[in-house]
């Protein structure tokens, strides 16, 4: 270990030169083994072509404020959703069995799900993006505006059609699912828009059956109720007083009634008074009752009164008045009392006063068997007898006014009273129509909108992906990078080489030259040096190893031109590019 560090730190360029020329034979066999084998790899390194196509994410065609789409999912999310939709294995092998893909003999023995994941290998795709202003905040952001499709493959043909064919997915998929995406949205909306509809008409048919069940007792109504009751009771009130007058009224009439004739008596031109019908019936009715009292019924005054008095009921066909004659039934009663208590009964005055009352009673049988009582025809008896009637009928009329003014305050007062059980369901029930009718006018105009928004996606006026740079046929391959491998070649066949005449060198022991052989000797210099006699075995064996390397070097060259024009450019390209640059051309 010290001899090498002794021996590193005494080495001159002088003495690295004579390492070089000493291993040129290493140093060319490594770099000529580095360099054959970055040609066969090279050579043997099958290309990959790629074919690119652009597709063009567009605006809303129509202003967002007027037409609100469905889609709310930013153009990145949409791109990955509809990636992730068309990498499936089941896709994925229907294009590898459409274009004969990976059907190498070492590709058949794979699991579908390799070669699947094999394909999305080979597929690229990347977003183009630029900086805009969003609408909503006023603030710069990046929107995404584009994106390329790529597929790699060996074919460029395939490589073409395969891209092609991506794209044709990607453009059907955005399509098929933002269509169906807001048909779905109209459709979920209709239905909870005719959901709603039905618990509507529910509520509808609630509501009429409670305001059936209570009518009149309904919140809107409690002041109306209030204020009939009151007008109610007021006109209750106005009826019973003009009751009370009428009843007074009515008592002045009877008492002045009373006081008069039915009959007016009739003025003779001799100044004498004839009595009328009535009142002479009542004046014999009377006689008769008291010569019936005194004699026998064959008297002959009683016979003739009693004749009179049928003729005269027979000439007029009236008879005397019902209540008249109840009246001198009471009469006769009272002046029978009046006698039972002055004399016995076996009194003549007594007798006398009971047959009366008989006869009495005996005419009120006679009026019942519908005898007719005569009409008056005193004009001041029938005005007030018309008015005493008027009184009676007006009375009757506000005692039934009053009956049926008293039921409907009892009625508005029982609906009163239920008010404020029927206020508390009442309010539930126009809470939950409320809430109900709000709900599905939102829905309704959800609906609108959403219809909107489908018929903008089936018309394609929505966001949408166009193709605007189509996928070619690609020229050149993306991979391997032959000359950039051709160089990392060379510049490792020359690190290689070095490197192979370092280690040499490191692992031979034996001393070489003069001056190492002085360190050897600890500083004692030899006497002489005698130099090394080439022969003429040696000078043939240079000359066969500078054969070699000179026919190397050719076949490298040529190979190195076979693989630029097979691999890079046609060598006549390359030619007239160099004479353009020299302006030799």
């Amino acid at each position: 270990m010290e001899f090498t560090e002794l021996e590193e730190s005494t080495k001159e360029l002088s003495d690295y030169i004579d390492i070089l020329k000493r291993r040129r034979r290493s140093i060319l066999l490594t770099m000529g083994i580095i360099l054959l084998v970055t040609l066969l790899a090279l050579a043997l390194w099958p290309p990959t072509y790629r074919s690119t196509a652009t597709i063009l994410i567009e605006e809303q065609e129509i202003p967002r404020d007027l037409v609100r789409s469905t889609i709310t999912s930013f153009a990145a999310q949409q791109i990955q959703v509809i990636n992730q939709r068309i990498m499936t294995v089941t896709n994925i092998m229907t294009l590898v069995d459409k274009f004969k893909l990976y059907h190498d003999n070492d590709q058949l023995s794979k699991p579908r799900t390799e070669i699947a994941a094999e394909f999305r290998d080979a597929v690229s795709m990347d977003l183009v993006s630029a900086d805009v202003i969003d609408p909503l905040s006023g603030r710069p952001t990046e929107a995404t505006i584009a994106f390329t499709l790529s597929f790699d493959y060996r074919s460029p043909s395939k490589s073409q059609k395969v891209t092609n064919e991506l794209v044709t997915l990607y453009l059907n998929e955005n399509l098929r699912a933002r269509n169906l995406q807001s048909a779905n949205a109209s459709d979920f909306l209709l239905r909870e828009a005719n959901a709603l509809k039905d618990q509507l008409v529910e509520l509808e048919n609630s509501l009429a059956e409670f305001k059936e069940r209570n009518e009149g007792s309904l919140p809107e109504l409690y002041d109306f109720n209030i204020t009939t009751v009151d007008r109610t009771e007021r006109e209750l009130l106005d009826a019973s007083l003009r009751v009370q007058e009428l009843e007074k009224r009515k008592i002045e009439l009877a008492s002045d009634l009373a006081q008069l004739s039915p009959s007016a008596p009739i003025a003779l031109p001799s100044g004498e008074m004839v009595l009328g019908d009535s009142d002479r019936l009542k004046s014999l009715q009377s006689e008769f009752r008291k010569k019936s009292s005194l004699y026998h019924d064959n008297h002959p005054d009683v016979r003739r009164l009693k004749r009179e008095i049928e003729d005269l009921m027979a000439a007029t066909g009236i008879s005397s008045g019902r209540d008249e004659t109840l009246k001198q039934l009471d009469s006769a009663r009272d002046e029978l009392a009046q006698l039972k208590s002055r004399y016995t009964d076996d009194n003549a005055k007594v007798t006398a006063q009971q047959r009366i009352i008989e006869q009495i009673e005996r005419e009120l049988v006679n009026s019942k068997r519908g005898a007719k009582v005569a009409a008056p025809d005193n004009p001041a008896y029938v005005l007030l007898n018309t008015q005493l009637r008027s009184a009676n009928s007006e009375i009757r009329s506000l005692l039934q006014k009053q009956v049926e003014l008293k039921r409907k305050v009892k009625k508005h007062e029982a609906k009163i009273l239920r008010a404020p059980g029927v206020e508390k369901e009442y309010k539930a029930l126009l809470r939950d129509y409320d809430n109900a009718t709000l709900k599905y006018r939102e829905i309704k105009a959800k609906q609108m909108e959403a219809n909107l928004a489908k018929n903008l996606e089936q018309d394609r006026k929505g966001e949408r992906f166009t193709l605007i740079d189509p996928a070619q046929r690609p020229i050149e391959p993306v991979s391997p990078n032959r000359l950039a491998l051709l160089l990392f070649g060379l510049v490792l066949s020359i690190a290689g080489g070095f490197a192979a005449a370092a280690v040499l060198e490191l692992m031979d022991a034996s001393v070489r030259g003069e001056k190492a052989l002085t360190e050897v000797l600890g500083g004692v210099a030899p006497i002489s040096v005698i130099p090394y006699i080439e022969n003429e075995s040696d000078t043939d064996s240079h000359l066969k190893i500078q054969t070699r390397v000179k026919i190397a070097l050719a076949v490298g060259a040529i190979a190195l031109l076979i693989l630029v024009h097979a691999f890079y450019k046609p060598l006549d390209v390359i030619w007239f590019i160099l004479l353009n640059k020299l302006g030799l051309s």
